[in-house]
């Protein structure tokens, strides 16, 4: 492990197997297994992959009755007895704990509703919703959304019982809280900080969204938890795909959350607004990127992905953006950041600073300008930081 990542090749059988895997998870088939040669995979590795991807869960459910999937194989086939034990306590453990947030979300909804207030739940759980296994998807923050004029009410209700607060940012609207084993994210805006451009036509979205009432619903064990509507959820999904992609990391899972909801809700998706929305962002090149990504690597059906370009020019995008997710892992976290405390002040920002350049420099070859603009925004205020000795 480096400053930037592993070292993967998209070619390697091992990862050919995950990603047949991953579409098995995503879809119950997958066309991609007559190109693994599967006497030769490393099975532990492929695991490894899962695991540094967040998708264990989404292989459990590749195995899942394999048999009618055509797979012509079960977990026992490629893992020994001990690996099938830790793999199944693995999976159980993600299921529990997404029950036990299922609940604890149910929990606070109904505190912030009881007080008159109209919380929406972004990403995680609600996108585990279009999911096969909904509690199979590994799960992370909860991430709550609350107009602007209810932000402050909201954050006096929850801050007292929170364990600790911290990121409390009054001008981006934002602060996160621990809840026992749970961070939960208030967010008074759906900005993603990466051009203002973007940000703009997030708060048209929103601001729409909550005056027409223009939500999905989901049944939380007797709790109707609102979710955004399908228009406004994959457009946020993808630009939070963008700002993770741009600073610390991305993970395959955020790319199959935006499988799942492109195919589950396909019908109700309005692709003319959808393109007209990307436009507006200025982020064609990067939605027909990752397009490309989703029908070539993971096997999203290619009539439910709006504006799908199959030219040489985004497949060719699409598999330098799936390299780069592999090396650096889910969030980033394949990157060796120890660094931070093994130097001096100084020298850790000059580190830092070489891995902007570094990563802008890899990234600029897909995505030149909002690479450029990304970075630019990026050393601004890691010199703003340095000067003020942060």
């Amino acid at each position: 492990m480096g400053l930037y990542g592993k070292k993967y090749k998209v070619d390697d059988v091992n990862v050919k197997a995950f990603l047949a895997l991953t579409s098995t998870g995503l879809w119950g088939s997958s066309r991609f297994w007559n190109g693994v040669q599967q006497e030769k995979v490393d099975w532990e590795a492929v695991y490894q992959l899962a695991q540094e991807q967040k998708l264990v869960g989404l292989m459990a459910s590749a195995f899942d009755g394999c048999e009618d999937k055509g797979l012509g194989f079960e977990i026992q086939d490629v893992f020994d007895r001990q690996q099938s034990k830790a793999f199944a306590k693995k999976v159980y453990s993600i299921e529990q704990y997404n029950l036990k947030m299922n609940t604890f979300i149910g929990a606070v909804i109904s505190k912030l509703e009881a007080e008159g207030l109209h919380p929406l739940l972004l990403k995680g759980q609600g996108i585990a919703q279009a999911y096969r296994n909904s509690i199979r998807r590994s799960c992370g923050d909860v991430d709550l959304l609350i107009a602007e004029n209810e932000y402050e009410a909201a954050k006096q209700i929850l801050a007292p019982k929170a364990s600790k607060v911290f990121g409390d940012d009054p001008k981006e609207l934002h602060v996160a809280m621990y809840f026992s084993r749970f961070i939960l994210e208030l967010h008074g805006s759906m900005h993603v900080f990466l051009t203002r451009r973007q940000d703009a036509v997030l708060d048209a979205m929103a601001e729409k969204m909550f005056s027409d009432k223009d939500f999905r619903l989901w049944d939380n064990d007797g709790v109707a938890v609102k979710l955004p509507s399908a228009n406004v959820d994959v457009v946020y999904v993808f630009c939070h795909i963008l700002q993770h992609l741009f600073r610390e990391g991305i993970g395959l899972r955020q790319v199959c959350d935006l499988c799942r909801l492109l195919y589950v809700y396909r019908d109700e998706i309005d692709r003319d607004l959808l393109q007209s929305r990307i436009v507006e962002m200025r982020l064609q090149t990067e939605w027909k990127a990752f397009a490309a990504l989703m029908a070539d690597w993971l096997g999203t059906p290619v009539e439910c992905i709006p504006m799908y370009d199959a030219s040489r020019k985004y497949s060719g995008k699409a598999r330098k953006i799936l390299s780069h997710i592999l090396s650096t892992g889910n969030m980033g976290r394949n990157r060796d950041v120890s660094y931070k405390k093994k130097y001096p002040y100084l020298i850790k920002k000059m580190i830092s600073m070489r891995l902007i350049f570094g990563k802008a420099l890899r990234l600029g070859t897909i995505f030149p300008r909002s690479v450029f603009k990304v970075s630019v925004k990026g050393l601004k205020g890691g010199v703003e930081d340095l000067a003020e000795g942060k």
